[in-house]
């Protein structure tokens, strides 16, 4: 299972967001701005099987609960991109992270010593 879901990952899903990621990039300014962005309703050309998937996204100071409408035409981690959100699984999330919040842990990350300072300085530079 974690073996498929890592293909799906690996072959699917990422490339399919690098488009989507540096445009929402660069209306945000590398992550600097929150631009105004809107979920648009999907329209499917084809007859797919369409079903809404209802899912908590994680922002700096608050939770919500976000219902998406998905099919194989538009996926849920694609269309979560667009709302500058990162999903936690390829095929039906349950969990989304900002954006913004992941770039916060990845400057953390590189940051990061064994004592306390680091968190500070990756608030500083972030």
């Amino acid at each position: 299972k974690k073996f498929n879901q890592w293909q799906r990952w690996s072959n699917e899903v990422i490339p399919s967001l690098i488009g989507p990621y540096l445009t929402y990039q660069y209306k945000s300014s590398s992550l600097r701005h929150q631009p105004a962005l809107q979920n648009d309703p999907v329209e499917c050309t084809a007859s797919c099987h369409r079903r809404t998937l209802e899912m908590t996204c994680v922002f700096f100071n608050y939770l919500e609960v976000l219902n998406i409408d998905c099919c194989p035409c538009a996926p849920a981690p694609l269309q979560l991109l667009k709302l500058g959100l990162f999903a936690c699984a390829p095929i039906a999330p349950s969990l989304a992270v900002d954006l913004h919040v992941l770039e916060l842990v990845r400057t953390l990350f590189v940051w990061i010593t064994p004592n306390t300072t680091a968190w500070c300085e990756a608030l500083e530079v972030f």
